[in-house]
């Protein structure tokens, strides 16, 4: 019975994780940290082979609530966004903001507050912002090139890895977001394993760099990503409206927080 809860949890944090690679303004990588999986999923990637039987397990319902979150994100993303976008965008400000007093957590497990740190935070937000903003609007496309499929795996891979660079807004700007979404949904088999083939070569370097920082300076690394997420934060959240409209917005907000706090006190007890 406790296997399949922490299988259902699992899942639903995938699907949560993949939402978050589609939604505008989120970023997969900050819905896992802040969900308490960014680290051991990492982990579990860069060491699969050494204990493959443990990974499996831990790695499989994951995936799989990340390749639906995702589907799921792609086919029904711009209906939901039409109606609910304002509240949509309350409920992830939540998820990002429910998992900040962990990650603080987290930084101090080898040691207390040291100043030194809110450096590594400034560095986060000063790379975020930039990545998440820059350019105009280019022109839309209606498919996607190979290279341009090829390009959109790379960013995937940086954006998932990295906490808080949304891949989605960069995509908006270069004009490829909703060929991307097109592709998705409608599962062009060419497209995707272009895509797919970018994204396992970006995030795999982009592993190896995060796992250093996180095995070698955790607590610079935390508060980088602290950044991260606080630019996340910025561009996701949309500002309360003033009427009945803004009990819905508290709502939602409030219900994402608790949500990740739920989940991260089931993954201490767990563990």
């Amino acid at each position: 019975m406790r296997s399949h809860r922490n299988w259902l949890k699992s899942i639903l944090a995938g699907i949560l994780i993949g939402v978050g690679c589609i939604l505008p303004g989120a970023s997969g990588g900050v819905i896992a940290v802040s969900l308490g999986l960014y680290q051991p999923m990492l982990e579990a990637a860069m060491h699969f082979f050494r204990h493959p039987g443990r990974y499996v397990r831990f790695l499989a319902p994951l995936c799989a609530g990340i390749g639906a979150g995702i589907l799921m994100g792609a086919v029904g993303l711009s209906g939901a966004m039409a109606r609910y976008e304002r509240l949509m965008l309350f409920l992830f400000t939540g998820l990002i903001l429910g998992g900040v007093p962990d990650l603080l957590r987290q930084a101090q497990q080898k040691e207390g507050f040291r100043p030194v740190w809110l450096l590594s935070l400034a560095a986060g937000v000063l790379i975020a912002l930039p990545l998440c903003t820059f350019g105009g609007p280019g022109a839309a496309v209606d498919r996607l090139s190979p290279l341009q499929a090829f390009a959109t795996g790379i960013l995937e891979g940086v954006g998932t890895v990295v906490p808080g660079i949304s891949t989605s807004f960069v995509l908006i700007r270069l004009g490829w977001y909703q060929a991307y979404l097109t592709a998705l949904s409608r599962l062009y088999a060419p497209q995707l394993a272009l895509i797919a083939l970018g994204f396992a070569l970006s995030a795999f370097a982009c592993m190896q760099l995060v796992q250093r920082l996180f095995d070698r300076h955790p607590g610079h690394a935390c508060y980088a990503v602290l950044g991260f997420l606080l630019v996340s934060v910025a561009l996701v959240f949309p500002g309360f409206t003033v009427g009945l409209e803004t009990w819905a917005q508290l709502a939602m907000l409030v219900f994402g927080i608790t949500v990740v706090r739920l989940m991260g006190q089931l993954e201490t007890e767990k563990g």
